[in-house]
Parts: C-alpha cells; sequence; structure tokens
C-alpha cells in the first residue's frame, strides 16, 4: 500500500509500539521492584519518564519541526527510539536503575517528536476534506498500543528477561516506519506556506486566541479521559464490591470504545459537517455530561458497564480532531509548533486528572465526588465551544 493511506497504516503501526514501549513495564510492575529492589513510588518513574520528558520539551520541539524536514525527523527519531529501548533493556539487565531512567528520557522526546512530526505529515498528505478522518484513525495507535503492551508485555517477560520488553517495543517501531518510509517514498507532501517561519510566526502562535481555546478543549477532555480511566476501577471494586481484576477488565471497555469513537468524530466532522469541528466538540461535550449522570445513578454492574460505554464513545469523539483543528487557526509553517501545545496540554491534564480526584476524595470520604469533577469538566468543556471560533484556514 503506498501514498496517503499506506502512510497512515505505517504510522499506525509505529505508535502501536510506541504506546507499548511508553506503558511497559506496568503489566509486570512487580518483577521489576523485585528486580531493583525498589517500592511503588520509584517504579512509577520508570512508567511515566517518557510521558514527562515528552511535556518538557514538546513546546520546543514543535518550533524546531517547523524548521526542518518533518520525514527526516520521523526517521531519526524512530532509530533513536530503537536504540533507547535496547538500552533500556542493557540498562535492566545491569539493575542500574538511573541508566534505565535515562534511557526513558530519551524514549520520551522522541515520543513527543514521532507524534507532532507525524501528525504534520500526515495531515499535509490528505486533502483537507479527509484529514479529520485520518487524524482521528491516527489517534487510535496509541491506546491500542497502551492495550498491548498490557497484553504482550507479561508474555515477553516470560521468554526473555523482564527489561527485554523495552528492546522488543523500542525495535518494533521500525516495522511501522519500514511501512511508512516504502508508502511514502514517492509521495510529495505540501506543507502550505512552505516558508521558514521566523519570531514573529511563532509569536503569532503562541497569541492565538483559537490555539488556546483548542488548548483548553484539549485539557478538559483529556483531564476527563484520566479522571475515568485511573479511579473507574477503584470506584467499582468498592461501590459493587467487585475484584480489581473484574473492576480493571470492565474499565477496559472505556478506552476500547475509542477505536470507533475518535475516527468516527474526524468522519462526522469531514462529511456531515463539511469540515466544522465546532459540532462534533459540542456533542462530546454534552454527551460526556449525561453519560457522567447516568453513570452516578447507575445502581447495577450492568448499567453502569452500559453509561461507561456511552462515557467512553463521547469523551473519546473529540481526541484526534482537535489536533487538525488547531492548525486550522495558525499558517501551515508553523503547525508542528500548535500541535505540540495542544499534546503538552493534553499531556499535562493527564497527570493532574487523576491527582486532583483523588485529593477531593481523600478530602470528602467519598467517591460519588469523582462523577461530580468530571461533569463540572464537562459543561466547561461546553463553554469554551460556545466561545471559541470556528477556524478559517490560514493559507490552505
Amino acid at each position: 500500500m503506498t501514498g496517503p493511506w499506506g502512510l497512515l497504516l505505517g504510522a499506525w503501526v509505529m505508535w502501536l509500539f510506541i504506546g507499548a514501549y511508553a506503558i511497559t513495564p506496568s503489566s509486570i510492575l512487580s518483577v521489576v521492584m523485585s528486580s531493583f529492589g525498589i517500592r511503588e513510588a520509584a517504579a512509577a518513574w520508570i512508567i511515566t519518564m517518557p510521558q514527562v520528558s515528552a511535556t518538557l520539551v514538546g513546546l520546543p520541539i514543535g518550533m524546531y519541526l517547523d524548521r526542518v524536514d518533518n520525514r527526516l525527523a520521523i526517521t531519526g527519531s524512530t532509530f533513536v527510539l530503537a536504540f533507547a529501548g535496547v538500552w533500556g533493556w542493557l540498562a535492566g539487565d545491569a539493575g542500574a536503575y538511573y541508566w534505565l531512567l535515562a534511557s526513558r528520557l530519551v524514549g520520551g522526546i522522541t515520543l513527543v517528536t514521532l507524534w507532532t512530526a507525524t501528525t504534520n505529515v500526515l495531515s499535509n498528505a490528505f486533502p483537507v476534506s479527509q484529514r479529520a478522518t485520518a487524524i482521528g484513525v491516527f489517534s487510535t495507535g496509541y491506546p491500542t498500543g497502551y492495550a498491548f503492551g498490557q497484553f504482550a508485555g507479561p508474555m515477553v517477560a516470560t521468554r526473555l528477561p523482564w527489561a527485554a520488553t523495552f528492546a522488543v517495543f523500542g525495535v518494533g517501531t521500525l516495522l511501522g516506519y519500514a511501512i511508512f518510509a516504502f508508502a511514502g517514498r514517492k509521495l510529495t507532501i505540501d506543507r502550505g506556506a512552505g516558508s521558514t517561519p521566523e519570531l514573529a510566526d511563532f509569536k503569532a502562535v503562541l497569541t492565538n486566541p483559537g490555539v488556546w481555546g483548542v488548548c483548553a478543549l484539549s485539557f478538559f477532555v483529556y483531564m476527563l479521559y484520566m479522571v475515568f480511566n485511573g479511579w473507574m476501577p477503584t470506584y467499582m471494586a468498592q461501590t459493587f464490591d467487585l475484584s480489581l481484576t473484574r473492576s480493571g477488565l470492565f474499565t477496559a471497555i472505556f478506552p476500547a470504545i475509542g477505536l470507533l469513537s475518535r475516527p468516527l468524530g474526524g468522519a462526522i466532522s469531514d462529511r456531515l459537517f463539511e469540515q466544522r469541528r465546532r459540532p462534533v466538540v459540542l456533542v462530546s461535550f454534552l454527551g460526556s455530561g449525561v453519560a457522567v449522570v447516568g453513570l452516578y445513578y447507575s445502581a447495577t454492574v450492568a448499567l453502569l458497564l452500559g453509561s461507561l460505554v456511552v462515557a467512553g464513545f463521547f469523551i473519546q469523539l473529540q481526541i484526534g480532531l482537535l489536533y487538525t483543528y488547531v492548525q486550522e487557526f495558525i499558517a501551515p509553517n508553523v503547525a508542528g509548533t500548535a500541535i505540540a501545545i495542544v499534546s503538552v496540554v493534553g499531556w499535562g491534564a493527564s497527570f493532574l486528572g487523576p491527582v486532583a480526584v483523588g485529593t477531593l476524595i481523600q478530602s470528602t470520604g467519598s467517591y460519588a465526588v469523582i462523577f461530580g469533577y468530571a461533569l463540572v469538566l464537562a459543561v466547561a468543556g461546553v463553554a469554551v465551544v460556545v466561545v471559541i471560533d470556528e477556524a478559517k484556514e490560514t493559507g490552505a
């Protein structure tokens, strides 16, 4: 498969392995703690280091990508990620905890580079009428990679040393890259304006109300997403007397429904609303709010699962679409910066959401506060949609 759809397939496979690398070694954490002789807090840093480093360097990476060939950046970053995976294996085998953290930090830098650059390349490879659909499909690769990593990690660890999981998933990205490179070898991708951005161009992005409006949407939707991902297993176990294993399995339905809703959100925007983004985002937050109320009043496990599916569908309907939406407020030669800003805000919200809910639960002594907090986030999202403009593409 060649052309834009081949690029999309290769990018999706890359992010299947990147997602698995990022979540490793959460499914074998007890083995890791035993191997290093560390406790939960130190072990958690191994998992979160890629996201932390990606958040810290996301903006300068985005600005840099606006000045270079993004396909070359993808090539270099993929090989660096493979190297980081092998480095992590060697460090883990040697019991070198801080060297393992260093390898994960490098992996996180490649993560934000690959996310921003790949989104940018795909956005320019597809026509405007298909752009949001393509990015919606692409955005499902990362959460699918999380599930893949959780499932395959223990399997790898039973056949190889546990630290080999870093190398298997890191090197695995080269498979997706091979598809990506083959599909795009004869494809000319128009970056639009094509001029190298100057300081004034970056300032225009950082002062654009539309960009910060999309950032606010990203903040609220990612916080909603992680509130449910982080706390629903515990809530279900406490409220319905389920084991953590069963409640975790049931909660997995929530991100899984994104395989349908993320690309569907882009397709609806492209085809039904003729590339208008606000209606889909509005439906996403309104539907999320209704689903939150349904979750609160669910008296049985069956009703709770049904409401959880609805919540997962509507919350994720706009994820993926936002990365197209933000590009339509700015000139094409600074798209990388805009994508990076929205990504960094979303990742930051992913960290803050579960922490904020944990603090509220501790202070109130009630898990019901989860739903009140989630409803506030949904209402805040609706308020942003009301005031934000529908983007007019600049230079497209």
